[in-house]
């Protein structure tokens, strides 16, 4: 006995097999995008000091770079030490809070420190107090 009436053929939906690529392709997104850091990077791959401290920094703070090789960056620019003083004054003068002004300086962690001194006391130089030396996170907790 069959109790079913003819059977109505089925449309192949060519829609059914994209389903499941769309959900691979939005699970990879949502990956990359909870896994993927998105941040600025430096002109010149720099590696900083590690530091337990997590002061947050201005965005636009002007930065001073100093690679492995003891070259000077600023703000993605290659400048000298003698040469290091007029662009900061002038990015005080346009600094929309010359109260808050600061620079950062982020400096590789083979640089010997007596170039780093050299480069703060040429910023101190200029008149400048407020300096941030940048570093990278420990991966030590204490």
């Amino acid at each position: 006995m069959n109790f079913s009436g003819p059977e109505a053929p089925r449309k192949d939906n060519s829609d059914d097999q994209l389903i499941p690529l769309i959900n691979i392709v939005f699970l990879m997104l949502i990956f990359f995008m909870v896994a993927g850091q998105i941040s600025e990077q430096d002109k010149q791959f720099i590696a900083p000091p590690e530091s337990i401290s997590e002061t947050p920094i201005d965005a636009e703070a002007p930065r001073v770079l100093i690679d492995a090789d003891e070259v000077l960056w600023l703000n993605d620019q290659e400048i000298t030490l003698e040469t290091l003083e007029a662009p900061l004054v002038a990015a005080f003068e346009q600094a929309a809070d010359p109260e808050s002004f600061s620079i950062a300086v982020k400096a590789d962690g083979d640089v010997p420190v007596e170039t780093l001194q050299a480069v703060m006391r040429s910023i101190k130089a200029a008149g400048f107090r407020r300096i941030t030396l940048l570093t990278q996170p420990s991966g030590e907790a204490s």
